[in-house]
């Protein structure tokens, strides 16, 4: 990877393909920041010139990380090739997402906001963050020249709700099906909803499920079989920002996931439900599951660091499974947001997209990425890249989510 390359070159590149355009404050008519340069200057084309002096002047950009497994990523090989392109200082700290959240909250209400320029933000608050007024409303997936080629469905989206490119889809993962080629062969693995139960149904004990209320993998998995077995009515609103709780209630209770609970109530004797992500990669470590469901960034992350056998392979399921992930955001406290926004675009670069991936098996947003040219033993601990392309999902939202687990839990674990 060139990671020395400076910034310049690699803005001066995308910048002949790219329209012109300032952006504008999202859903207000004026921003939320304080800044010493006059955003609605920033186009593609001047994105560089117009920030990097307000960014050095600005003095170093605090950067909160709340994944503690990505933290030699940032601060080993992110970090010190932006600071090496640029000659802005990063400070990095390893937080609590949702802990900080409500951190900034109460900050921004003492009118005290917290020192943080660009924050790996919980996908889960986002509407809380726009809500509340914590998220700085700068339309991110616009600006950036690094976002200029984003999945729709990620760029203006979390988890059903609209914030209009405020934030950054940085992180992405899969849930997927996992399985140890030590006891189960390729052709044998599971590829389908009713494959898994004949599976389990032929070897008791030795599937893992992870309780969709413990775990995002069985969360995941659970919305993957709504949408695989559930009608087009009953999805309609599924990706829906303004389904709220009761409504989605309303649905989660009525005839719409009868299917799900009758599949899972007929797998229950077979499979060995876990209490959590962790709890069901060490039922496939210690050899006790032999197929279980996963995340597959950190099955990628196990098996690079010896928890996992090298043996455990991924892969989705022919209906579809949903994935996820988390963005960065510029909180509205922030006290450099050039350097932010510089920062913010050199994560989306090409070279830190592939190197994510091929380090802790984060996927990227960015569809005209090339990740083909992953190492063979890397490639090996991630899902296929076309089934990747071919059957990956989106997740629903998260009240139908929580509402459906809710079902699961009383209508399938508690009977």
């Amino acid at each position: 990877m060139r990671f020395a390359q400076s910034v310049s070159a690699v803005a001066v590149a995308m910048m002949l393909a790219l329209p012109a355009g300032a952006f504008e404050p999202v859903g207000a008519s004026s921003f939320n920041v304080r800044t010493n340069f006059d955003p609605k200057a920033v186009t593609h084309q001047t994105f560089e010139a117009t920030l990097l002096g307000p960014a050095r002047a600005g003095g170093p950009v605090v950067f909160y990380d709340l994944a503690e497994s990505f933290t030699p990523l940032f601060t080993e090989i992110v970090i010190p090739a932006f600071e090496r392109a640029t000659g802005i200082k990063v400070e990095y700290r390893q937080v609590n997402g949702d802990q900080t959240v409500q951190q900034l909250i109460a900050a921004q209400r003492a009118g005290q906001p917290l020192h943080v320029d660009l924050m790996w933000y919980p996908n889960g608050q986002v509407r809380l963050g726009t809500e509340t007024g914590i998220i700085a409303n700068i339309p991110l997936s616009s600006v950036l020249p690094n976002a200029r080629d984003l999945d729709p469905s990620a760029a203006r989206v979390s988890r059903g709700y609209e914030h209009g490119g405020t934030v950054l889809p940085w992180h992405r993962n899969l849930t997927a099906i996992g399985y140890d080629t030590r006891t189960v062969r390729p052709e044998r693995a599971p590829r389908s909803f009713p494959d898994l139960l004949a599976f389990a149904r032929a070897n008791p004990g030795k599937v893992a499920i992870t309780n969709p209320a413990r775990g995002g993998s069985g969360q995941g998995f659970l919305e993957s079989a709504i949408m695989a077995m559930t009608t087009a009515e009953c999805q309609a609103r599924l990706f829906d920002f303004s389904f709220g709780p009761q409504d989605a209630e309303a649905w989660a209770q009525g005839p719409c996931l009868a299917p799900v609970v009758a599949y899972f109530r007929e797998l229950k004797p077979h499979v060995e439900f876990t209490n959590g992500n962790t709890d069901t990669l060490n039922l496939i470590a210690n050899g006790v599951a032999q197929v279980a469901t996963v995340w597959e960034d950190q099955v990628f992350d196990f098996i690079g660091r010896g928890l996992l056998p090298p043996t455990v392979r991924l892969g989705l399921l022919s209906s579809g499974q949903v994935g996820d992930g988390d963005g960065m955001v510029i909180p509205a406290g922030t006290r450099n947001p050039a350097g932010a926004l510089l920062f913010a675009n050199f994560l989306m670069s090409d070279d830190v997209q592939v190197r994510k991936l091929g380090l802790v098996g984060s996927r990227t947003a960015r569809v005209g990425v090339n990740v083909s040219a992953l190492a063979a033993d890397v490639a090996e601990r991630l899902v296929p890249q076309d089934q990747v392309v071919t059957l990956s999902r989106k997740r629903i939202v998260a009240t139908a989510s929580a509402e459906a687990t809710k079902r699961f839990v009383a209508d399938v674990l508690q009977r």
